[in-house]
Order: structure tokens, then sequence, then C-alpha cells
């Protein structure tokens, strides 16, 4: 069981790194997706940092549990993934509801649970 969580858990870091990838070299590309404009270098590079930067962030430290154990890294990305939560849950009030958004905060929440789900088994 411990091993399928951790599978699971190192898939979607891959994920993580692969759109985190995406957003800091290829932003075009996704803006393009999901009818996102950013009209000057200002809003590129908040975007490359603030979501790149973030989603790589994720898969580094969820590949620093897989690879040096949960117990140093859970903290770090459970605070991580629910500070994500929180802002999503604020756009959700302030903005309206997202397909894409509610997506993501049951991605979020899933990587929280496994992280437990690892540290409990550990």
């Amino acid at each position: 069981m411990l091993m399928a969580l951790k599978v699971i858990l190192g898939l979607i870091g891959a994920l993580l790194l692969f759109i985190g990838g995406r957003w800091m070299f290829a932003p075009d590309a996704i803006m393009d997706e999901h009818g996102i404009s950013a009209r000057n270098s200002t809003g590129k590079n908040f975007l490359r940092g603030d979501i790149g930067g973030l989603l790589v962030g994720g898969a580094i430290v969820i590949f620093m549990i897989l690879y040096q154990g949960v117990a140093q890294w859970a903290a770090p990305l459970i605070i991580l993934m629910g500070t994500v939560i929180l802002g999503r849950v604020v756009s959700l009030i302030a903005d309206g509801k997202s397909k894409q958004g509610m997506i993501a905060i049951a991605v979020e929440l899933v990587i929280i649970a496994l992280v437990v789900g690892i540290a409990g088994l550990s």
C-alpha cells in the first residue's frame, strides 16, 4: 500500500514538473489554451515565476519526500498546498467558480491526502 501511494505521488510530482515547466518555458501556449492574456513582460514574469515556479517547487518537494523521507518534507508540502487552496477559495468567493480551479483544488487535496497517508504508513 505504501509503495502504491508513493508511486501515485511520484506521478503527480512528474505532472507538476511538466506543467510547471510549460508555464516557465512556454507560457504563450498555455495562455492560448486557457484564454489568459499577459499584456507585458511583468504579466509573463508573474506567470512564469508565480505559477511555473510554484508548480516546479511543489514537484521538487514531492521528490524530496520520495527520496529523503516524509518526516522532513511533509509539513512544507502540506503548507504549500494548503496556501494554494486558500488562494483558490478566495478566488472562488471573489471571482466565482471555474472548472479548472475546482479540478486544481481536488488535485491539491489528493496531494495532501497522499502525504498524510504515506506519513501514517511510514
